[in-house]
């Protein structure tokens, strides 16, 4: 039987659709990883399913109310989770996980209440931490 190494890359992960998939790419003899993947999983939680629960609840908690929704209850350590979910199934929620993660963090007026713009501006925030490592 052969020797299954893989290399995993920024632009593997972010191809994943779920942290299921993300954490699929572990299944190897052996992972290589340069210095942004290394860093997301640094930053994942493997533990995604009670994450993802307790994410749901919050939506559907949250669905019809205009407030802000109260994420004490959510690691903000687990920033890669935020990313995979920022990525491909986003809501308020994760905007605020993200945003609470990194605060201090100046927010332009221009985006302010702008989902989408908002969402952008958390997927590079969490990108750039990343990319740059946690000091």
């Amino acid at each position: 039987m052969g020797f299954f190494k893989r290399f995993i890359t920024k632009d593997l992960i972010l191809a994943q659709k779920n942290c299921e998939s993300v954490l699929n790419l572990l299944e190897a003899d052996a992972v290589v990883f340069d210095t942004w993947s290394s860093n997301f999983f640094k930053r994942f939680d493997d533990n995604y399913n009670d994450y993802q629960e307790k994410r749901q609840k919050k939506i559907e908690q949250y669905q019809f109310s205009s407030s802000y929704a109260n994420i004490q209850e959510f690691d903000t350590h687990h920033i890669s989770n935020i990313l995979i979910n920022l990525k491909n199934d986003p809501c308020w929620i994760d905007i605020h996980v993200c945003l609470e993660a990194f605060k201090p963090v100046e927010i332009s007026s221009r985006i302010s209440g702008q989902f989408e713009l908002l969402r952008e501006f958390c997927i590079n925030l969490i990108e750039n931490k990343l990319e740059n490592g946690f000091q």
